[in-house]
């Protein structure tokens, strides 16, 4: 199986990144594939509005570190999305790759606009969250990138790590950790 790993924290080894690291670990003990992609340290702009992955192409028409991910995205059994809590969404290297996926979008403009899957449908997506504040806050980023995750027929596995202490990368995600292996587990013990 095929696994990517998009890094969404400026922090190569902050707690989303770890949290992820556990599960891919995981993955890769039963034999899967990982990529890592890195967002802070890849080349990549946000999306143009340009609108050719509508009208001319399937794809994204920009040519950048971004190209293979979203490649990589129509090919991967399981995507590992993680992202800390800033400024009450993900980080802006997140949202901005967030919104290059557009392209993996069909828009039907004689149905009402009506929105359909590029990424074909059978996969599974672990959404990871890291914050500082408690856990009844910020629920609102799961429930809003939850209808994205679900439009590409992604089986939506989310992973909160909440209560942090501010700025410490080091922070104990232990249970975050322990649940990400535990889901590798589910996910690839039979693979």
């Amino acid at each position: 199986m095929k696994v990517i790993n998009v890094l969404g924290s400026p922090r190569k080894k902050g707690t989303s990144a770890r949290i992820a690291k556990s599960f891919t670990d995981a993955a890769d003990g039963f034999g899967a594939q990982v990529d890592n992609f890195y967002l802070n340290g890849m080349d990549y702009s946000g999306c143009q509005a340009c609108e050719q992955c509508h009208s001319k192409l399937n794809h994204c028409v920009l040519i950048d570190d971004l190209t293979v991910v979203l490649n990589e995205m129509r090919t991967a059994d399981v995507v590992v999305f993680s992202s800390p809590v800033y400024m009450g969404d993900v980080s802006g290297q997140f949202k901005q790759f967030l919104d290059r996926t557009w392209s993996h979008v069909n828009v039907d403009h004689g149905n009402d606009g009506a929105f359909t899957s590029r990424v074909p449908k059978g996969k599974t997506a672990i959404f990871i969250l890291c914050q500082v504040d408690v856990e009844k806050r910020h629920t609102d980023i799961v429930e809003r990138y939850t209808e994205l995750f679900e439009l590409f027929g992604y089986d939506l596995r989310v992973i909160r790590a909440t209560g942090l202490t501010s700025g410490a990368p080091d922070g104990d995600v232990s249970t975050a950790q322990r649940q990400a292996i535990e889901l590798a587990h589910e996910l690839f013990k039979n693979s």
